[in-house]
């Protein structure tokens, strides 16, 4: 056989025409490299074979077995069931159903042996082996194709199976080390006890062992953390040629803002502060992420950072991802520099306030990053909940000048260490997890579905016992009822709220269809207690702060992840009151074993780090922040929580990046991805 290069068209493999290329394309399969680094996701060991009593007794699993009997039945919708009958070695006889495949009653000779793999199932009374996968055995294990062995199962497309995907790499799974030249040093590989590409390829689609396919994919994990290490270090030389205008602090300054607050700050955020003020301190821009939990106060370290700023002679931005968030913010930092008589502008779609002095502080949305009148000597930005800008959005500001500005990054959406490691590698990172002394423990309670108009009539209670003074948010996952999603609706629910309910208590509604202008009428008038339940989708989710909302529910709380559900959480407990939270999944997952546990988890767990490293290790970080809006890499096989291969990837990164003999552009080129 000849060998084929890697960059060589998909066509050009045996049995592969036009019309198989083109259901390839839908994998983005179009070189045999391209197919070679599509590897499987998941993996089915069928290398124990069982005798029959064994596998009836486990009721799934692999055996061996000859061919006894095999018809074709054909019933009265004129569907057709194949029954074939086997016995083993032992002479157990066992009973195999195969569904529309009439063709089984030619192809399965009896007298044959074959291999099969399945499990028993029960349809009504009767417990059968519906279409089981099968092989016929070649007499010697060792030789068997599909089963018998551990198999990958690969994503497929219409036509393109994982079994047809196998098929087509086998004739070259003695040359694939061959043809896979290894992109990195030997000396590196060895250092870092790294297995050769080729070799973990080969291993990857056909694994000898379970050892093996560990190394294998250890190898290729490596390579994904190694492109990401590599940027991290990219990124890292560039920063190191740009320049800063200092931020010098002024320590009369700083120990003048600490006495004007109402509280002493935490020791996490004074840590926070005091790591800050360095960095902006220096010639080098600083690009620090201020990761805290809900309420845990990353305003207060903002804002001594910005009054910094402003009497160093210079301007700040602070850019909030909504109208309403940045409107919060303007009143937050209107409030918190009072003091120090800093002139604070709004620019926002409705609103654009006039500096009256040179150095101000600008609050607004990601539109101002599109103003041709930002400030000159504009010297720190900060940018609250980055995942939901765009990463041209946040390097925008960054780009301009011989100098350009500090730049600080704030989120209440908890990011585990290990994610912070990987997606903000060249990020130095302040972590505030303790919560302000006056600040009340929400209480989180989980409720069965059968509670739900117990915990209503709570609510009802508790507003009227208030006089009226405490406030409820409900919140539900879709705005109008689907066909498709079994999930309950926000419009749909407010009236049965306010007709079943809470018919004498000011219940009002909100969503994301909703104009800016609306959504924040609606907020001013549950600010002013006009409100006391605000029924809603998840668009309250960040920084609205109503002190006087004591009660959150979540219905169908299954359907949002931990860190939505943590920070929808996180909008209670602003104030001084007791604070709850309520969560209730649907009543068809009420029996939901995995549900109920994941909600008790959350319901136990007040820590929003917590929470978001229990909810990544289960549904990974797509799920939890959305890959898209936060810039988490995509992998194959790398996981983000292995903190350690990461460390490995990102300590090579350094030392190709600083080794001018290295061609690292042929190694990115080369190596798995």
């Amino acid at each position: 056989m000849s060998l084929i290069s890697l960059n060589d068209n998909i066509t050009l493999l045996k049995g592969i025409g036009l019309a198989q290329e083109k259901k390839f394309e839908k994998l983005n399969i179009f070189t045999f490299r391209d197919l070679l680094f599509h590897i499987p996701f998941r993996y089915r060991d069928t290398s124990e074979i069982l005798n029959i009593e064994d596998f009836k007794y486990i009721q799934e699993g692999t055996f061996l077995a000859q061919i006894v009997e095999v018809k074709n039945i054909y019933t009265r919708t004129r569907k057709v069931l194949t029954k074939v009958k086997v016995i083993d070695q032992y002479n157990s006889s066992l009973d195999i159903s195969f569904f529309n495949q009439s063709y089984l009653a030619k192809t399965l000779k009896v007298g044959e042996w074959y291999i099969f793999d399945g499990k028993i199932t029960e349809k009504g009374k009767i417990k059968n082996i519906y279409n089981p996968k099968y092989e016929k055995y070649a007499g010697d294990i060792s030789l068997q194709k599909h089963l018998g062995k551990i198999i990958g199962i690969y994503h497929e497309t219409e036509g393109i199976s994982s079994r047809y995907i196998r098929n087509t790499i086998l004739p070259f799974e003695k040359n694939i080390e061959s043809v896979i030249e290894d992109p990195l040093p030997l000396n590196i590989l060895n250092k870092n006890s790294l297995q050769n590409l080729g070799h973990s390829i080969t291993e990857i689609h056909f694994p000898s062992s379970q050892e093996s396919l560990i190394k294998a994919r250890e190898r290729l994990g490596f390579d994904e953390m190694l492109r990401i290490g590599v940027d991290i270090e990219k990124d890292r030389e560039k920063r190191r040629k740009l320049q800063s205008l200092p931020i010098l602090e002024d320590k009369a300054l700083t120990k003048d803002f600490l006495s004007s607050l109402p509280f002493t700050l935490t020791n996490d955020q004074l840590r926070g502060s005091e790591e800050i003020i360095e960095d902006i301190s220096k010639k080098k821009p600083m690009n620090r992420l201020l990761n805290g939990d809900v309420g845990s106060g990353k305003t207060v370290v903002a804002a001594l950072a910005i009054l910094q700023c402003i009497r160093n002679g210079y301007s700040a931005v602070i850019l909030a991802p909504t109208t309403v968030l940045a409107q919060q913010h303007f009143d937050t930092f209107k409030k918190i520099l009072k003091p120090f008589d800093v002139d604070i502008d709004i620019w926002i779609s409705t609103q654009k306030s006039k500096a009256k002095s040179p150095n101000s502080l600008i609050v607004g949305t990601h539109a101002v990053l599109y103003k041709s009148d930002i400030p000159e000597n504009l010297n720190l930005v900060i940018v609250d909940e980055q995942h939901r800008f765009g990463v041209e959005q946040r390097e925008k500001l960054l780009k301009g000048g011989k100098k350009i500005p500090h730049y600080l990054t704030m989120t209440a959406t908890p990011i585990p260490r290990s994610l912070t490691e990987v997606v903000f590698g060249n990020v130095e990172v302040s972590t505030i997890k303790e919560k302000p002394k006056m600040q009340k423990q929400i209480i989180t309670k989980f409720v069965p579905y059968q509670k739900r108009d117990d915990c209503f009539d709570w609510i009802n209670k508790k507003i009227k016992e208030s006089k009226y003074q405490e406030q409820a948010f409900i919140v539900y996952p879709l705005i109008e009822e689907s066909a498709i999603l079994d999930a309950k609706a926000v419009l749909t629910e407010y009236q049965n709220l306010k007709n079943i309910h809470f018919k004498d208590i000011k219940t009002e509604l909100m969503h994301g269809r909703l104009k800016e202008k609306e959504k924040t009428e609606i907020l001013e008038r549950f600010r002013k207690k006009e409100i006391n339940i605000l029924v809603s989708t998840s668009v309250i989710e960040v920084g609205i702060d109503m002190p006087d909302a004591t009660v959150m529910v979540i219905e169908d709380a299954h359907r949002f992840g931990l860190a939505q559900l943590h920070q929808l959480r996180g909008r209670v407990g602003r104030g001084e009151k007791e604070s709850y939270c309520f969560v209730i999944p649907s009543q068809n997952e009420d029996s939901n074993t995995e549900v109920i546990d994941r909600l008790k988890y959350f319901a136990s767990h007040p820590s929003g780090f917590d929470v978001a490293e229990y909810d990544l290790q289960r549904r990974g970080p797509g799920e939890v922040y959305g890959i898209k809006q936060s810039g988490i890499p995509q992998f194959k096989i790398a996981s983000l929580t292995d903190i350690q291969l990461f460390k490995k990837a990102k300590d090579v990164a350094k030392e190709l990046v600083k080794d001018d003999n290295v061609d690292l552009n042929y190694i990115l080129e080369n190596i798995f991805r």
